[in-house]
């Protein structure tokens, strides 16, 4: 799912106050021309925390940085008989410590699978 848009401080505001005056949660989507889900979340938002703030995120923030994704990606293609450990390095060199685990989910998550190379008896 492509993430969207986010509402301005101002608009989260003004759906709070439409609710305190009384409004109901599809009448203020239809005015402020906002999905009624989205006018749900952002009352819910502020009942629990009193703020309309994006709170912070959970979880760490990616090692490998979108750019260093796509690298990556491109040297795989390129060549892809490329082990873990050669772009392990590669990325080390270039300034990010990383374990093969990461890359290996990394190249998953740019769509890539990763095979062993078929044994075939010598003919």
């Amino acid at each position: 799912m492509a993430k969207t848009k986010e509402l301005s401080k101002d608009t989260r505001n003004k759906i709070v106050d439409l609710h305190q005056a009384g409004k109901t949660e599809s009448a203020i989507g239809k005015q402020l021309g906002v999905k009624k889900s989205t006018v749900g979340a952002i009352i819910r938002k502020w009942k629990a925390y009193k703020t309309t703030d994006n709170l912070p995120q959970s979880g760490a923030p990616r090692k490998i940085s979108p750019r260093g994704a796509k690298m990556i990606t491109r040297t795989v293609n390129k060549n892809p008989r490329t082990t873990r450990g050669d772009l392990v390095n590669d990325l080390q060199r270039a300034g990010t410590k990383v374990t093969k685990a990461t890359i290996s989910n990394t190249l998953r998550r740019q769509g890539l699978k990763s095979c062993s190379a078929r044994r075939v008896p010598p003919a």
